[in-house]
C-alpha cells in the first residue's frame, strides 16, 4: 500500500519548488498555499510563521544531502564503485534541481556556509566523505569542489531547456554517467588532442595574464544607481533588497527610480545587462588575441577575473549571477557571460564531438567558462583569498575544464 504524504510534507515540496526559478523571487506564504492547493490557515496549523518553514527546509536539505554524500562515504571504495555512485547523486538532482538552487541560495545567505555544511554533515557522522572529496591545499580544495558544482547544475539546466525545447535527450541515467566522464577527461580528453587545443607554455601564459590586465581606472565610471543597489545587496541579502533601500542610499524619491523601472528585478536586470555589456566588449577585444581554442577560453576566464577586481560593486551580485546565469536562455546567457566572437564560430565541430545527450553547440562551452570565473570571485570573498590564491584557482579551474578534473 503506498503510504500518502503528509500535509506538513506537501508543504515543504511546494516551498522547495519555487527554487526552480531564478533566486531573487522569494516566496509569500500566500504564493505557498496556493501551491499546496490550501488555505493560509491550513499552513499555520503546521508551521507557526514562514520562518519555521524556511528552518524546516534547511533541516530537510540537509537530510537529503546527508543522504545523497553518505553514499560515497567510504573511503576504501574503487575507481568504478565511486564513479557508479557519483552518477546516482547526479541523477537525483538531474531529477530534483530545485535542491541545487537552493544549495546556492544558502551559500550566498549564510556567513562561513562551507564550515557549517562540514559541520552539519560531520554530526551525521560523514567524515569519510568529505575527507575524500577535500584537498589540504585551499584553492586547489574548494576550485575542484565549485568547477563540480557549476558545471553540474550548468549542464543539468540545459538539459531541461532541451526538454523543453522538444529536442531529443538521452535518460537522465545516461546524461549522468556522461557528465561524469565529460568532467573526468575535460574538453580535451573528450574530443582529442588537435592544434587548436594544444597546452599553453608558461611564457605564453605570461604574455595572456598581461593581455587580461584591466585598470580601474581605465573603465568607465560606474552607474551609480548600480553602486546603490550592490550596497544595499551587501548590507541585505538580495532577497530582502527593497526599491526603498535603494532610494534611501541614493538619497532620492522612491518614485524617481519607479520611472526609470517598473520594479526592482526589472531594474536589476538592466543594469547587470549594462555592465556585462561593457565586460563581454573587453572579453572580445582580448580574445582577439588568442592564436588557439585553448588560449580563448583561458582568456575569457582571466579576463573576467580581471574585470571583477577592478569593478568591486559587482561583487555582491556574484551569487545571483551563477544561479541566474545557468536560468536563463542560451542567447540570454550570452547577453550577460559570453562574447560572441569568431572562436565560437570556428569550433562548432569540436563542440558536436561533445556528448553528453543532448546538443551543445560551442557559445554553450562560453558560457560555462565564463560562469566558472564568478564561481572563484565569490570563492575569493567568503575566503579572502589572495590575489596569488586566486589566480591558482583559476589555474585549476582552467585546467579542469581543458582537461579534466578527478574525483
Amino acid at each position: 500500500m503506498v503510504q500518502k504524504t503528509s500535509t506538513k510534507q506537501l508543504i515543504l515540496d511546494a516551498a522547495f519548488s519555487f527554487y526552480k526559478q531564478p533566486c531573487f523571487k522569494d516566496f509569500s506564504m500566500s504564493q505557498l498555499a496556493a501551491k499546496v492547493g490550501i488555505s493560509k490557515t491550513a499552513i499555520y496549523r503546521h508551521f507557526k510563521n514562514k520562518d519555521a518553514v524556511v528552518e524546516n527546509m534547511k533541516k530537510q536539505f540537509f537530510d537529503i544531502f546527508y543522504a545523497q554524500l553518505s553514499t560515497i562515504q567510504n573511503k576504501n571504495l574503487d575507481s568504478k564503485t565511486f564513479n557508479e555512485k557519483i552518477i546516482k547523486i547526479i541523477s537525483f538532482f538531474a531529477e530534483n534541481s530545485q535542491y541545487i538552487n537552493y544549495f546556492i541560495i544558502l551559500h550566498a545567505q549564510i556567513k562561513d556556509f562551507e564550515k557549517k555544511v562540514c559541520d552539519e554533515l560531520r554530526s551525521k557522522g560523514l567524515e569519510d566523505g568529505i575527507a575524500k572529496f577535500y584537498q589540504k591545499n585551499k584553492p586547489a580544495r574548494y576550485s575542484r569542489i565549485y568547477f563540480c558544482a557549476v558545471t553540474i547544475l550548468y549542464f543539468i539546466k540545459l538539459r531541461e531547456k532541451s526538454i523543453i525545447c522538444g529536442k531529443k535527450t538521452d535518460s537522465i541515467g545516461d546524461f549522468s554517467r556522461k557528465m561524469v566522464n565529460f568532467i573526468q577527461k575535460g574538453i580535451v580528453g573528450t574530443i582529442g588532442e588537435s592544434s587548436q587545443t594544444s597546452k599553453i607554455s608558461k611564457e605564453r601564459f605570461a604574455q595572456l595574464d598581461e593581455i587580461c590586465k584591466i585598470n580601474e581606472e581605465d573603465l568607465p565610471e560606474e552607474d551609480k544607481i548600480f553602486t546603490a543597489f550592490s550596497t544595499v545587496i551587501t548590507k541585505y541579502g538580495i532577497n530582502n533588497v527593497t526599491v526603498e533601500h535603494i532610494a534611501d542610499e541614493l538619497n532620492m524619491a522612491k518614485s524617481s527610480l519607479y520611472f526609470y523601472f517598473e520594479n526592482k528585478n526589472k531594474m536589476l536586470l538592466h543594469l547587470v545587462a549594462k555592465e556585462f555589456s561593457l565586460l563581454g566588449t573587453i572579453c572580445e577585444e582580448n580574445c582577439a588575441e588568442a592564436k588557439t581554442y585553448t588560449e580563448f577560453i583561458y582568456i575569457n576566464m582571466k579576463t573576467e577575473i580581471s574585470y571583477f577586481s577592478a569593478r568591486p560593486s559587482i561583487l555582491a551580485l556574484c551569487s545571483w549571477l551563477l544561479q541566474n546565469g545557468a536560468e536563463r536562455t542560451v542567447d540570454d546567457e550570452k547577453e550577460f557571460l559570453g562574447p560572441n566572437n569568431v572562436w565560437e564560430k570556428r569550433m562548432s565541430e569540436i563542440a558536436k564531438k561533445i556528448d553528453l545527450g543532448f546538443s551543445i553547440r560551442p557559445e554553450h562551452i562560453t558560457v560555462w567558462s565564463g560562469l566558472l570565473p564568478v564561481s572563484l570571485t565569490i570563492l575569493k570573498i567568503k575566503h579572502k583569498f589572495s590575489d596569488e590564491e586566486t589566480n591558482q584557482a583559476l589555474n585549476y579551474m582552467f585546467d579542469f575544464l581543458m582537461y579534466g578534473a578527478k574525483f
